[in-house]
């Protein structure tokens, strides 16, 4: 269990105002929680004993007031130095941006922010417009009975010679329409379907969707009606709309299947993120567009964004194949700028020293990339009870220019556990050593890493691939 962070920022009273450079995300929730965990006081309203706020393309009208009174204008960068130092960082390194220097139009302009809500179904008691159209149709009903009553019968002459008076029909249609009106206000239906609700309908089984949309008419006869249109005189506007309501979901679908299209070739992975962070990511992502986001590190991955610089799966594979691994700043200051911003001052090469070796090759390799620091190296063989999983290591190996054997009989390197017979020739290393190549980039020595039944050499007692790796925080085990 992580320990409770410090109260920082105790004599603090926030007010946080972080919108997107659009002017259609709000972010402010996310750095509210974050300054709460630090023990500051979040007012929902700009008082007078608010004594910072937190600012990010806001209202004009806000940043006035903040200035006249003399209140500490911070951006979010102020909040996240906080956090990850566990002090009350100085005000005048982070301050807030004007968003009269960039987004005077914008700022003028009604905010509406465009995250879902609550989906709240409507009925005659929670809304008017249906309300007063139930009225509507009830009055209509009772002047359509009223006249009928006044009215001079019809004899009309059927089809097999028989003589009905339409009298007689049309008190059967009025009561018959009285009755669904009267089952719809006892089981509180909608008189007017959402485009929502039709496309409930239609993904419903296609009997009883056609059921639904048909007057006594058949399947074949809808059918027809699809592939030649409402020629038939038999089919009421009902039943027609009904069929559109069946073809609508396959024309979505080829709607849905165009905008994959034009989804992003990029992806971009978090590892070592809390979930806060991870909050803040997507919906920045989401804002700024170009990357697409992924659980783990693959073949159009070109950014590994860690919220801390703890060597996991992701990283290392980030690596391997050449993407930037990136601290958790990269985004906020993007945020803060409104685009993406250059990554390398981002880039933990610190924690990392191969990152950056490894993507500059990529940048200059003409085909796909594949790495050269296991090409020199003996072909290996994956323990199936390695740790991290044998494909992963597997992927890493060849990431890395090196050969793997599907059996142990022509392998020379062993890498895991083995039970089996051990033959002189063989080294059998632990999956550590494999790990330590890569984040260093250079080979290393055997000597530190050989396995003498189930322990590595240079540490006694402890179980190969033990702490070889951290745990990530954002779903995904070892990665």
């Amino acid at each position: 269990m992580a320990a409770p962070a410090p109260a920082v920022l105790k004599d603090v009273v926030a007010y946080v105002e972080v919108w997107s450079s659009n002017g259609t995300e709000n972010y402010s929730k996310t750095f509210t929680n974050q300054l709460v965990e630090m023990g500051a006081k979040v007012s929902k309203t700009f008082n007078k004993q608010v004594t910072h706020v937190v600012f990010k393309d806001g209202y004009q009208s806000t940043w006035d007031k903040a200035r006249k009174r003399g209140t500490k204008l911070v951006s979010v960068l102020w909040v996240e130095k906080c956090r990850t130092a566990g002090v009350h960082a100085d005000e005048a390194l982070f301050p807030a941006t004007n968003p009269s220097e960039h987004t005077v139009s914008l700022m003028r302009k009604r905010r509406k922010c465009m995250q879902p809500k609550d989906f709240i179904p409507k009925t005659p008691e929670n809304d008017k417009r249906l309300q007063r159209k139930f009225e509507k149709m009830t009055e209509e009903l009772q002047r359509q009975k009223t006249t009928l009553d006044d009215s001079m019968p019809v004899f009309l002459f059927e089809s097999h010679g028989s003589l009905t008076s339409s009298s007689s029909v049309k008190i059967s249609h009025h009561q018959a329409m009285e009755q669904r009106l009267q089952e719809m206000k006892e089981k509180r239906e909608q008189l007017s379907p959402t485009s929502s609700q039709r496309t409930e309908q239609a993904h419903r089984s296609p009997s009883d969707s056609l059921c639904e949309a048909s007057l006594d008419i058949s399947r074949d006869t809808v059918c027809a009606d699809v592939k030649n249109g409402p020629a038939r005189h038999d089919v009421s506007y009902s039943s027609q709309e009904g069929v559109q309501d069946l073809v609508r979901p396959h024309e979505e679908s080829e709607k849905s299947r165009k905008s994959k299209k034009l989804q992003p070739t990029r992806t971009l992975v978090m590892t070592s993120m809390p979930s806060e962070k991870q909050s803040v990511v997507i919906q920045v992502v989401d804002t700024l567009k170009g990357f697409s986001l992924a659980p783990e590190v693959c073949e159009t991955t070109t950014h590994v964004l860690a919220g801390k610089p703890l060597r996991t799966l992701n990283v290392l594979l980030g690596i391997g194949r050449g993407c930037w691994v990136l601290s958790y700043e990269w985004v906020l200051w993007s945020l803060e700028l409104g685009h993406w911003i250059s990554e390398e001052p981002f880039e933990l090469s610190t924690y990392f020293p191969a990152a950056p070796v490894c993507r500059l090759q990529r940048l200059s390799s003409p085909g796909q990339y594949r790495g050269t620091l296991f090409a020199d190296q003996p072909t290996m063989f994956i323990s199936p009870a390695s740790s991290p999983p044998r494909a992963k290591l597997c992927e890493l190996v060849l990431l890395c220019g090196g050969h793997i054997s599907p059996g142990p009989r022509h392998a020379s390197i062993f890498i895991g556990p083995y039970s089996g017979r051990r033959r002189a020739t063989v080294q059998h290393l632990s999956e550590k050593w494999v790990l330590d190549s890569v984040m260093q980039h250079r080979v290393c020595a055997f000597e530190s890493y050989l396995l003498r039944g189930s322990a590595v050499a240079s540490t006694p007692g402890s179980e190969p691939g033990k702490e070889a790796l951290a745990q990530d925080d954002c779903g995904h085990s070892s990665a």
